[in-house]
């Protein structure tokens, strides 16, 4: 059975190296996962294209009703996370879905509680977040919660695979979140930080997601239990 350790220690491995492309993961159709997000490991097209991006980056720029191939060199929100699990779970499971769904469909496959937006109480490692709302269409999976309520996350979201932070439920911006984000963030890619130093996410990622809480893996390390800095000294430093 999967574990938590192993589903953030697979889903900080594309952070710093690719970047976020729209339509990324899925496949070419636009009706599932694609070969990246069905395969083990990083696509070796990824990293190439991240090291050359500068910081006037856009995704926008890339647009694959214009270019099909450009689906090839990035992932999106929801093709990250389908790309985490597909390499946590290696059961051979297509796990890419639109953001707005993919709570409902992951809790239908059997992978967790759903838990409706005016429900979210707590945030812990490994649960899963996708938007209840027109204005966010976002999927992200959470590495915790600090003492202050402010959230440590990791997802796909322009520029790229990065770890971000929100503030705390009640506005402030100089969270515990903040200050652990940056130390890893600028600790270990100093060079993507140059470049996209955009980590903070607002208040909508506390109040605007439901969740699925992740009761389908195993949590022996007990990092649903621990600070979200105790979680990434754990994942970075083994």
């Amino acid at each position: 059975m999967a574990d938590i350790m192993t589903m953030l220690k697979k889903a900080i491995m594309p952070m710093g190296k690719t970047m976020y492309i729209y339509g990324g993961g899925w496949n070419e159709s636009d009706t599932g996962g694609g070969r990246e997000a069905l395969s083990f490991g990083l696509s070796p097209a990824w990293a190439p294209f991240a090291n050359t991006r500068s910081a006037d980056y856009s995704f926008r720029d890339y647009d694959y009703k214009k270019d099909i191939s450009v689906i090839h060199l990035g992932l999106d929100c929801s093709g990250y996370v389908g790309w985490v699990l597909y390499n946590t779970m290696r059961d051979g499971r297509d796990y890419v879905f639109k953001s707005s769904e993919a709570v409902k469909r992951l809790s239908k496959m059997g992978l967790g509680r759903r838990i409706p937006r005016e429900e979210v109480k707590h945030r812990r490692a490994g649960d899963i977040m996708s938007s209840a709302c027109s204005c966010c269409s976002h999927v992200y999976i959470c590495i915790g919660e600090c003492s202050d309520g402010s959230l440590v996350l990791i997802h796909s979201s322009p520029s790229g695979v990065q770890l971000s932070y929100t503030p705390s439920p009640e506005g402030e911006c100089s969270s515990a979140a903040a200050d652990t984000v940056k130390k890893y963030m600028y600790g270990y890619y100093p060079k993507w930080m140059e470049r996209f130093p955009s980590i903070y996410r607002d208040t909508k990622y506390l109040t605007h997601y439901e969740q699925l809480s992740n009761t389908f893996m195993t949590d022996k390390y007990g990092l649903r239990d621990k600070d979200p800095d105790k979680i990434l000294k754990m994942i970075f430093n083994g």
